[in-house]
């Protein structure tokens, strides 16, 4: 099995959401049912001032959903207050995550792939969300670990999914990434792996302010390396595994961490355990490969260790500089 693949051209945001959501209609619309549920079963009350975005906005009316309950699901980390989810890996000019999430939301996965103003970028997400992990034709990478800290809460920050894809369209360098992501207010905790082939950084971002660590890393997962600004580490102490994973993603070769067991079902490789409620369920719902020299991807749709990395064809530059849709080299 592969995920769809949207490729997008148009000039304006708006054309671009409208597009979108007519193709992926019946992906953005389990995407909201599936949020939906999940919003119901937690309490969470959607916030009704959430403000208005082109784009999002643009998706909703060409899936024909509520742009307002749209908006929320991109600000799904914000209200929903995290998971323990997610590890990534990062060296020798790859970057790899495992992405886990509710397993009923493989079935709104999506590879989008949009080309603009001579530029392009990739991101694997759930249709109607912006973007998550991707990368972009500069050969930036971007990956994403959940984290909570006690001062979190609120929407009146940048939702983190949203300021994942303004690094993807608009940084061609960890250092730009640094800027974009350091400057941004947020009201929930995560941590942001950014690469370009020979340079690597991991922000963990917080109420409190953000921390950078460059240098010798490459591994992260679903606690603080670096303690919060303010408040306290919720992850550190409540994750199951996500200081065994870090170990596991920090010493092993990267396919292998991939399809690590250790700590089944909820390892580097997670799958459903059979004792959580619905609400508690997550799965490796996608394996993320992506080689940021040569500016290729590779997507696993599900765990790694029984599905294989498909590669994505992603734009090039012809001889003229002109984008054209070939397969990556």
């Amino acid at each position: 099995m592969t995920f769809a693949v949207h490729r997008s051209d148009e000039p304006t945001a708006k054309q671009r959401g409208e597009a979108f959501g007519r193709a992926m209609a019946p992906q953005v619309r389990h995407t909201v049912a599936v949020y939906r549920r999940m919003f119901d079963e937690r309490g969470v009350t959607v916030p009704a001032d959430l403000p208005p975005h082109a784009e999002i906005d643009a998706i909703a009316h060409g899936a024909g959903v509520d742009p307002g309950f749209l908006r929320a699901v991109n600000a799904r980390t914000e209200l929903l207050n995290g998971a323990d989810e997610c590890s990534v890996q990062g060296a020798g000019g790859l970057l790899a995550q495992n992405w886990d999430w509710h397993p009923d939301l493989a079935a709104s996965t999506v590879i989008w792939i949009v080309e603009h103003d001579g530029r392009w970028f990739a991101t694997a997400t759930e249709a109607g969300m912006l973007a998550k992990i991707g990368l972009n034709d500069a050969g930036l990478g971007v990956c994403l670990n959940i984290l909570r800290t006690t001062a979190d809460g609120g929407t009146d920050g940048i939702p983190i999914h949203v300021l994942l894809r303004t690094v993807l369209e608009t940084t061609q360098t960890v250092d730009e990434a640094i800027d974009v992501l350091t400057a941004a207010r947020v009201t929930a905790s995560s941590a942001v792996t950014v690469a370009t082939p020979g340079d690597i950084a991991h922000v963990e971002l917080s109420p409190g302010g953000a921390n950078v660590l460059r240098g010798a890393v490459g591994a992260h997962t679903n606690h603080f390396i670096v303690p919060p600004r303010a408040g306290t580490d919720v992850m550190a102490v409540e994750s199951p595994t996500t200081h065994l994973r870090l170990d596991v993603v920090r010493t092993q070769p990267l396919l292998d961490a991939l399809r690590s067991h250790d700590g089944h079902p909820k390892g580097v490789c997670r799958h459903v355990d059979a004792g959580d409620a619905w609400i508690d369920q997550t799965v490796t719902i996608a394996s993320v490969v992506m080689n940021l020299s040569t500016r290729r991807l590779h997507v696993a749709a599900g765990p790694p260790c029984s599905h294989e990395h498909h590669e994505v064809t992603l734009p090039t530059r012809s001889s003229s500089g002109r984008l054209a849709s070939t397969a990556a080299r």
